[in-house]
């Protein structure tokens, strides 16, 4: 009976040290940090800002010109002779409809190039990411969880990775 026991007792261990052994490693990447601080999502809102910078500032020009001439309508209006108060009107319809279409055009514009700059940068960090993962032997690299223990908290490796391979 003992001798039973005793093999009981090893089989325990023996299944218990494998149990641990086999355990996988697993690893966790905060999306929204990697987002706000990672140096290639930083240089693509830059590049953005820098490229649509000249075509914000046409759009300040042309609302402020909208706004001087709606306060000019408004506060000479009525003094003005009605050829000239329709020609300022019409004007600031004109001004007002370019202002809008080149709003709408910019907005396009913007999506499309934030969607392809951030692509473009998300494939970098799923490249240093899995780079990572494979370099650390993970089984699994998780980016959205509802918790997550600190201890499985790669985020800083992967911005460090980041930063070195940008050249920063």
């Amino acid at each position: 009976m003992k001798l039973w026991h005793g093999c009981f007792a090893g089989l325990l261990v023996l299944c218990a040290a494998q149990a641990v052994a086999q355990s996988p490693k697993v690893g966790f990447v905060n999306g929204a940090r990697l987002e706000k601080e990672s140096v290639l999502m930083l240089r693509a809102v830059e590049e953005i800002k820098r490229e649509f910078g000249p075509r914000e500032q046409q759009l300040q020009t042309l609302q402020k010109q909208g706004l001087d001439l709606q306060t000019q309508l408004e506060k000479e209006g009525e003094k003005m002779p009605a050829a000239e108060r329709q020609a300022k009107e019409k004007s600031l319809a004109a001004v007002a409809q370019q202002f809008e279409q080149l709003r709408r055009s910019m907005a396009e514009d913007l999506e499309a190039l934030r969607r392809e700059k951030m692509s473009r940068a998300l494939e970098q960090v799923n490249s240093v990411i899995q780079g990572i993962a494979e370099a650390g032997k993970f089984d699994l690299i998780v980016q959205e969880a509802v918790y997550a223990n600190s201890a499985l908290d790669i985020t800083d490796q992967v911005l460090k990775e980041i930063a070195r391979r940008a050249g920063k």
